[in-house]
């Protein structure tokens, strides 16, 4: 029961930050962004508890969110009295029901449902969870502070230098009573799948979206990280949905997007800070594409957001727990072509069929996931330039960065070498820049008419 309050707590405290931003918001868009930003508010409650020296306890976490929600009621009032009129199965009947529509949407709740049978079940067993998420968890639940213990004796593992928004998420279940914590990354799983549906069906068909909403959910190995104690899905979740905010304020220019993937964006380098690239290439973008005469302040603006939390976390590191996140890289920069040439060939691999070392090929670990992209992007190359090319560029940069970064490890000092982080590390950070893709794929010229031919031979008129 304590624990359903923990819960329910986090979903409040981020209903009524969104309802404060915006009254605007589909419900969909509010019930998967709430929990992202709700569970993000309770770290930084951490964060500042542990600043002023305050040891955090349940009871602390909850009346720090309680006051939130107290702050926010009558906008969630407000917002509740405007959409439950919303709330309604409609009207409608055998003959004219959406069949595809009801096949995929089950389709995607059974998925749904065997994954989290899974997740649930199992116990945590996997190498990074309990030789870090876990335990920093545990003993920040146990201490009531970040810098805990385990870091006096170099016993905190690889995610100590990590930002706290997922293992102090973690710490926030083991407070309100979790047995184990791993419904967490069922609540971020159906976060990544109800937020990217809900913004891909402002421009698409509903049996479009529901298609590559689909196709998000089976992506082979993203899908396995959803019944796992992993940091790579729930980032997926902030980078993915910080993304397509920002695609949709270029696209209508409604300020509650801006507002909305500000904030992600923050909190996409408040779980992992090698997402800066994100960060960069969403300023790229609004300098490049955006057409008004503050687009400056708004890149800085936008920049700014998701520096900030990286700044804020790199002094804590260096003066709290005396790290630092560059004791991994490289002392010089220069070029290594045998180091270049071993990534590209992984590069090669993970969006292709061909396999490079002992990982297998891309088609197997993230299905046709790229591909498919790389396909529509051909079938619509005559509308590249014209054609939201700003999601492309913002894939090319950020990817650029992320390559970048792996490329400036010292494998002596991270003790493993780059054929090792490939099939790992980088392997698993790949899941950020899938909805992104499938965002563009599914609204691009030549798919929206493929989907209206789809939709007038399934109606028999006009889409």
């Amino acid at each position: 029961m304590l624990l359903f309050v923990g819960i329910l707590m986090v979903y409040l405290i981020g209903a009524g930050i969104l309802t404060r931003i915006s009254q605007a918001w589909s419900w969909k868009e509010l019930i998967a962004s709430s929990f992202l930003i709700g569970i993000a508010a309770e770290t930084f409650f951490m964060f500042v508890f542990d600043i002023i020296g305050f040891p955090f306890s349940y009871y602390a976490l909850f009346f720090a969110g309680f006051a939130v929600i107290v702050l926010c009621y009558d906008s969630m009032y407000s917002y509740w009295q405007a959409k439950r009129k919303d709330i309604n199965l409609g009207s409608w009947s055998l003959k004219t029901a959406n069949y595809p529509a009801v096949i995929l949407g089950l389709a995607i709740f059974y998925m749904l449902y065997l994954i989290t049978q899974k997740n649930l079940f199992w116990p945590t067993t996997e190498h990074d969870a309990i030789g870090s998420f876990d335990k920093l968890g545990i003993v920040m639940a146990l201490e009531g502070r970040i810098k805990i213990s385990l870091f006096q004796w170099g016993l905190e593992g690889a995610g100590g230098v990590y930002p706290p928004l997922f293992h102090g998420g973690i710490a926030y279940l083991y407070l309100y009573g979790a047995a184990q914590p791993k419904i967490i990354t069922t609540l971020y799983f159906v976060s990544l799948l109800l937020g990217f549906y809900a913004i891909l069906s402002r421009y698409v068909t509903t049996i479009t979206a529901l298609f590559f909403t689909l196709l998000l959910e089976m992506v082979p190995e993203m899908f396995s990280h959803a019944a796992l104690l992993l940091g790579n899905l729930p980032t997926t979740a902030y980078v993915g949905l910080a993304s397509l905010t920002l695609f949709v304020w270029i696209q209508s220019k409604e300020q509650r997007y801006f507002v909305l993937s500000c904030i992600l964006t923050g909190l996409s380098l408040w779980i992992r800070n090698d997402t800066i690239g994100f960060a960069l290439a969403g300023t790229l973008i609004i300098a490049t594409f955006v057409q008004s005469a503050d687009k400056w302040k708004k890149a800085a603006i936008y920049f700014g957001s998701g520096i900030l939390p990286f700044i804020l976390w790199t002094l804590y590191l260096k003066l709290k727990i005396h790290s630092t996140q560059g004791a991994r890289f490289v002392d010089h920069i220069g070029f290594d072509t045998a180091k270049m040439k071993l990534m590209l060939g992984y590069v090669l691999s993970y969006f292709t069929w061909i396999q490079v070392g002992n990982m297998p090929p891309g088609i197997q670990l993230y299905g046709l996931s790229f591909m498919l992209v790389f396909l529509i992007v051909a079938l619509n190359a005559k509308n590249l330039t014209k054609d939201k090319p700003y999601i492309l560029i913002f894939f090319l940069a950020s990817f650029a960065v992320y390559f970048g970064i792996f490329y400036l490890l010292d494998e002596s000092k991270q003790n493993a070498p780059m054929s090792s982080l490939m099939e790992s590390s980088f392997k698993r950070g790949m899941f950020c820049f899938i909805p992104a893709l499938f965002y563009y794929a599914a609204t691009a010229q030549v798919m929206q008419r493929f989907s209206g031919w789809l939709e007038t031979f399934r109606t028999g008129k006009a889409a």
